[in-house]
């Protein structure tokens, strides 16, 4: 008999867990409890459980666990990318940046993506499966325990598209932000989306714990669609008329991140452009380099972000740059990128947001 892996539960499933195993409701709370927030890694360390109990559990269910297919080595920013194996072989990547400010985790939700941007090294994998809810948060505790310390930050920034695997994706932030469980602060989780319109329509409606961010990358439609396919099926005055819906529902500013590409999108008639989109939406910029990814784009250079960044200012329009980390070990944005021996599931993310 397979064993329950019981990482992803929320407090009811184990509340109704333990009482399919004769136990009262109070002992999934326990449970709960020594999971999430005492980060258990072992059924003997849930003293409060009887000794009864606790061999029932590890007869009949596992905490649940990622397997490390490679020792993560520290770059010399400090970052560390690591290599998970899942049940069924697939692997993932997640990146650990301390000092970000915070201490920070770049998390999956998917093996692979479906998306195809075209700057991206994950969209060559192409999309091979979605990640369950225990396996995103697995993937926050299992960084946490290697390199010995509490995460504050955590974003959903590493490989797929988070709202192509929506449910799973929610789940894992509600069990991130719970203050009985793991305890992050809803404004220290940021959820990363190409612009999946349904997706972002649903996010206002369920309100999840989380800040969401759009990646932008260009300012008008035929630029986007050379970069992210995904912008035919929701063209950015589409995806703008939602984002202005979405602003006045959730009272925040919107996070864009755009990657600098070398004259693509680095003119002033994008930053004029930016103004005529961001009307009416509190907005911040967030410029990212482009890091190599094979895809034949060439990166703005330091003067012509500063040039961009000046523009951007004198049109009121806030911006940073984030800093780039662990290019050495190809863990920086855009970069992460598994080899598997199987197919990848043909689909268009759009198809099922």
């Amino acid at each position: 008999m397979k064993k329950q892996t019981l990482i992803g539960l929320t407090r009811e499933e184990l509340e109704s867990f333990a009482q399919e195993l004769g136990e009262p409701a109070f002992r999934g709370r326990q449970l709960y409890t020594w999971l999430y927030q005492k980060r258990a890694a072992d059924f003997d360390e849930m003293s409060d459980l009887p000794a009864a109990w606790r061999l029932k559990l590890a007869e009949v269910s596992e905490i649940g666990t990622l397997g490390l297919s490679r020792p993560a080595k520290e770059t010399r920013d400090g970052s560390q990318k690591f290599l998970f194996e899942l049940s069924d072989g697939l692997r993932v990547e997640s990146v650990y940046l301390p000092d970000s400010p915070g201490e920070t985790v770049c998390i999956s939700s998917q093996v692979g993506c479906a998306l195809g941007c075209h700057f991206c090294a994950t969209a060559k994998m192409g999309l091979f499966r979605s990640l369950t809810a225990g396996e995103i948060v697995l993937q926050v505790l299992e960084v946490e325990g290697h390199c010995q310390t509490q995460l504050t930050n955590v974003v959903f920034m590493g490989m797929g598209e988070p709202l192509h695997n929506y449910e799973n994706v929610v789940a894992a932030v509600r069990l991130l932000a719970d203050p009985q469980g793991i305890g992050l602060s809803a404004r220290r989780i940021t959820v990363s989306t190409v612009g999946l319109v349904p997706g972002i329509e649903r996010w206002m409606k369920d309100d999840p714990p989380a800040k969401l961010a759009i990646s932008l990358h260009a300012t008008t439609d035929e630029r986007r669609a050379e970069l992210m396919p995904v912008n035919k099926a929701y063209p950015l005055d589409m995806l703008f008329k939602t984002l202005r819906r979405f602003a006045h529902v959730t009272k925040d500013p919107v996070t864009f991140e755009y990657i600098m590409i070398e004259d693509f999108n680095d003119r002033e008639e994008d930053v004029d452009n930016l103004a005529r989109w961001l009307k009416n939406i509190p907005a911040k910029m967030n410029l990212i380099r482009l890091h190599p990814t094979g895809s034949g784009l060439k990166p703005s250079s330091d003067e012509a972000i500063d040039r961009f960044m000046g523009w951007l200012t004198e049109a009121g329009i806030r911006s940073t740059l984030r800093q780039s980390r662990g290019i050495e070990d190809e863990a920086a944005c855009g970069m992460l990128f598994t080899q598997e021996p199987f197919k990848p599931t043909k689909v268009r993310a759009w198809e099922r947001a």
